[in-house]
């Protein structure tokens, strides 16, 4: 049916507005609602509408669907249970204050009615608006006496906005708590703790930046103050130079290194990782120059002798080379016989000197020229067998065969070591080949000729032998 509402002038106009719903709770009966607003408020356009039966009230999903508005009745709570009602609200199970408190309904809060008591939560603290100490008279856990504890709700368990929490507010032990615990502050401000990793006690508030990539003094920036000073590395080598500071920072720059101690930053091969080679510089940047390097010439100490026998001659001849000379061929004069009736040994002077052409911290002996012992036998023109250039004999053999080998020195774990080469030649009146008979062990060279001289006797019984010593720069 339609309904009419005549207005005059002794009347007063009816105003239209929705009745006040509980948030977020929309009932299917909002367009019949709106059909029978329009017919009350005379909407004479607006047809007859048959809404039929209404629907179910949607379901809350938060317990802030159910609050009603009102503070001092309590919290509701979506509980969706058959308790709740049909949207699924459940009232609040107790007011919101204590039987000795107030409740200030405009203010949105509780006071303590001092009147009735000055201790409503019953903790043995009156509350400070009763001239007591206990800052929130709401809540028992809450007083002077409690213990703070971490958390990032901004409770303060013992009316102290200074303290952020107990012994478990710092893991680390560094002094400082960790950010996830929290304390308001008179002004209403959240106040927490500033240790942003409160299980490493290097990182926390103080602690210097270094270049990690992690925010050691939990400032929110990484390894902004690094101070770690680049300096050129012109020749590329690793080490820069301290008089060309390049840049400040976490991360070196191409060309640049943090280990300024390049005496030469023009050369790659000087540097102090650099390997000294014994040319009479400073290859390493510590102000010496060749040092490990070897100095002055070989030495030999006597070693072995050959076996010999005793000769018919009258004459027994012992030749050694003199200091630091080593034997490297024989003079000898052989009769129609085939017999050496006179010999003489050749010595020469060997030097050690750095072969930087091959292998660092490897040398090889130079045998400059020497001297001919004396002559033992017979008076007779002298044929020379030579060993190579650089070579020295460590074997002479029947026919006065020598075999030769190069000294060889190298750096070992424990200093310097002679290392001899097997014989690499031979030469000498006779040929033949070397012997066992007249070899220096390993490690010896020949240093002198033994045996007996005279006319028509053998000239040679044996070799002379010795070890080399090499002295080498501290």
């Amino acid at each position: 049916m339609w309904v009419y509402t005549r207005v005059t002038a002794r009347q007063t106009p009816r105003v239209c507005r929705p009745a006040p719903l509980r948030a977020r709770r929309i009932s299917a009966l909002a367009s019949l609602s709106v059909l029978v607003a329009l017919a009350a408020c005379g909407d004479d356009a607006a047809p007859p509408v048959d809404a039929g039966p209404p629907d179910a009230p949607a379901l809350c999903v938060f317990d802030e669907d159910c609050d009603d508005g009102v503070f001092c009745n309590g919290a509701e709570a979506c509980l969706r249970s058959a308790s709740a009602g049909p949207d699924g609200c459940a009232p609040a199970p107790a007011a919101r204050c204590l039987p000795l408190e107030l409740c200030l309904e405009a203010e949105q809060r509780c006071a303590t009615d001092c009147a009735l008591g000055a201790d409503a939560d019953g903790d043995g603290h009156d509350a400070i608006s009763c001239g007591g100490d206990d800052c929130d008279d709401g809540d028992a856990r809450i007083s002077p006496d409690a213990t703070e504890t971490c958390d990032g709700e901004g409770r303060d368990e013992d009316c102290d906005p200074s303290t952020l929490a107990g012994d478990e507010g710092d893991g680390d032990g560094d002094g400082a708590v960790r950010a996830a615990c929290c304390n308001a502050q008179p002004d209403g401000a959240l106040r927490c703790g500033d240790d942003c990793a409160d299980a490493e006690p290097g990182i926390g508030p103080g602690a210097v930046e270094v270049c990690n990539r992690l925010d050691d003094d939990c400032d929110g920036r990484v390894d902004e103050e690094g101070g770690t000073v680049f300096y050129a590395d012109a020749d590329r080598d690793g080490y820069g130079d301290a008089a060309r500071p390049a840049a400040t920072g976490c991360r070196a720059p191409a060309g640049t290194s943090a280990d300024a101690r390049d005496c030469d930053d023009g050369d790659a091969a000087v540097s102090p990782g650099a390997r000294e080679v014994c040319d009479g510089d400073d290859e390493t940047c510590d102000a010496r120059s060749d040092e490990g390097c070897p100095t002055g010439a070989l030495r030999f100490v006597d070693g072995a002798a050959g076996p010999g026998t005793a000769g018919s001659g009258s004459i027994f001849f012992d030749d050694r080379c003199p200091e630091g000379h080593a034997l490297v061929g024989v003079a000898a004069a052989v009769d129609a016989g085939g017999t050496a009736s006179a010999v003489a040994g050749l010595c020469a002077p060997v030097t050690v000197v750095a072969d930087e052409a091959t292998r660092p911290w490897s040398y090889v002996s130079g045998v400059g020229a020497g001297l001919r012992l004396a002559v033992r036998g017979a008076e007779a023109a002298l044929d020379e067998a030579r060993c190579p250039p650089g070579a020295v004999a460590v074997s002479i053999g029947p026919g006065l065969a020598l075999g030769c080998a190069a000294l060889g020195v190298e750096r070992a774990a424990d200093g310097y070591a002679l290392l001899r080469a097997p014989p690499e030649g031979m030469a000498g009146p006779g040929g033949g080949t070397p012997a066992g008979s007249f070899a220096c062990p390993p490690r010896e060279v020949a240093v002198g000729l033994f045996g007996y001289a005279g006319a028509g006797a053998l000239g040679v019984d044996g070799i002379r032998c010795g070890s080399p010593v090499l002295t080498v720069r501290d």
